[in-house]
């Protein structure tokens, strides 16, 4: 067995007399049959081109396993570790729900296995059934318990929730650099991109050759630009074990921020020959031949990503993207949507899925998405001028109107703010200076609505700011003025 001889080692094991008496034996046997078979999987998938059908390569011995261990399971024969490959059998023959019964009897008597636990973490989120997770799944009274229920979180998005668990945690295991990578990863996929690099940094402080995880590191250095920082990780990624999937992703993430995205692509390649089911090098292998215009190689890229890990909404969205670069907005929009099932609280999962519905003419269920966004949060602030514009084309133009000073009150050029129903808030002259394309946009038309609506002292205000432009607006804002003083002798 340690020679990885694992069929010679299950039939020696098998002329043993008396096998089913001893349960460590028969784990050890049925064990190795199970390697064994895993080992010619691994072999026939090198032998298939197509990334997807490498994935439905089945374990040639799973279903004669099923059969012995479900007899001996019926015979209550099995200890922890055998109802662990019991568990994991019916999990290869996709019997999901059956699987995780078995694997929650295996924590039960042996709570210290951390792979049952994440096989039922991996079950759990395939079936997506799982609302309170003690109550739900009957979980042994035991310390990994906590660790299992902070894990089971982080894999659905419930990452506030699992950020506070692994907080609690933290005050009993203050130095392990597990659970302090565990609470960056919840602050990368909460977004919040500072804390969780200032988590990262503290592992590698703490734990200077830890590797797992570093890959998450590395996208916020590339989202942050920060290329002296990353280029430093993948040098000290290399002196640590360059033949790691995470190595692999980080230099590529490298080399990716250089813009030298065919090597990027290598390096992602590679991740994928050390371990063909890592999703994170396929998702990223996926925006680099986004960059690249391949869009056919993009979307065998996410498919791939999809399959190994439905969870992951990084590939659907990446789909998404890849359709809507088509202008197959039908195809982009279902592909989002599953995005969003998995990430309901993203806005950037409702703009998407409202800007498929505007091309696709369906104005109602674009504005319901973007309000969607709004109430989200919409940190790109990507929500609110569709929102204005949108209202706008359909002819709202108080609820447009309302929207475009929330644009001004929200990029601290303005302090108008109209409300739905038309009123008016104080004007507070802010500064003049830095006005983009979106901020110009809504000065002019609170301008024109506060004149329409007979708000002279707030169109004055908005005019005032438009003079500080250079385009055309400039010149209807000369033009508001002059016929304001007109109706205004006074101002």
């Amino acid at each position: 067995f340690g020679m990885r001889e694992y069929g010679r080692a299950a039939h020696v094991l098998q002329q043993v007399k008396e096998l089913h008496q001893s349960p460590s034996a028969v784990f050890l046997r049925s064990y190795a049959l199970y390697l064994a078979g895993e080992k010619r999987k691994e072999e026939e998938a090198l032998e298939v081109a197509d990334p997807v059908e490498k994935c439905q390569v089945k374990n040639s011995e799973l279903k004669m396993l099923e059969e012995e261990l479900s007899a001996l399971h019926e015979d209550r024969v099995l200890d922890g570790l055998g109802l662990y490959l019991y568990g994991i059998t019916l999990k290869g023959l996709e019997l999901k729900a059956e699987a995780r019964n078995v694997l929650l009897q295996s924590v039960r008597e042996f709570p210290c296995n951390w792979s049952a636990w994440l096989d039922i973490i991996a079950i759990s989120s395939d079936l997506n059934d799982v609302n309170d997770v003690r109550r739900d799944l009957d979980l042994p009274n035991h310390w990994m318990a906590w660790f299992f229920e902070a894990a089971l979180h982080l894999e659905l998005q419930r990452n506030q929730d699992a950020k506070e668990l692994y907080s609690k945690l933290r005050g009993f295991f203050p130095d392990s650099s597990y659970i302090i990578s565990q609470h960056a990863t919840c602050f990368y996929n909460m977004r919040n991109f500072d804390a969780s690099q200032t988590a990262f940094d503290e592992v590698r402080r703490k734990d200077p050759y830890r590797l797992t995880g570093l890959d998450t590191y590395s996208n916020i250095l590339f989202v942050k630009e920060q290329a002296p920082a990353l280029s430093h990780l993948a040098r000290q990624a290399v002196k640590i074990d360059k033949y790691t999937p995470e190595a692999c992703c980080i230099i590529g993430n490298y080399y990716s921020l250089k813009a030298e995205h065919e090597k990027a692509v290598t390096y992602f390649q590679r991740a994928l020959c050390l371990n063909r089911n890592f999703t994170p090098a396929y998702i990223l292998m996926g925006h680099e031949f986004m960059e690249m215009k391949n869009t056919p190689a993009a979307i065998d890229a996410y498919r791939t990503a999809v399959t190994i890990n439905q969870r992951d909404y990084r590939a659907w969205y990446g789909l998404g993207q890849t359709y809507e670069l088509l202008n197959l907005h039908f195809y982009a929009l279902f592909y989002y949507r599953r995005a969003m099932t998995l990430r309901p609280d993203d806005a950037r999962m409702w703009c998407a899925m409202a800007q498929c519905y505007d091309l696709m003419d369906r104005k109602q269920e674009a504005l319901k998405c973007y309000e969607k966004a709004h109430r989200c949060g919409d940190r790109e602030r990507m929500a609110l001028p569709r929102l204005a514009r949108l209202h706008r084309d359909v002819g709202d133009r108080r609820q447009a109107a309302a929207y475009y000073s929330q644009m001004l009150v929200q990029s601290g050029h303005a302090g108008l703010a109209l409300d739905s129903s038309g009123g008016s808030q104080p004007f507070q002259h802010l500064g003049s200076s830095g006005l983009t394309t979106d901020v110009i946009e809504a000065l002019r038309f609170v301008m024109l609505f506060a004149a329409e609506e007979g708000r002279l002292a707030e169109s004055q205000a908005c005019a005032m700011r438009l003079l500080d432009t250079s385009g055309p607006e400039k010149d209807e804002a000369k033009t508001m003025l002059r016929n304001l003083r007109q109706l205004t002798p006074g101002v």
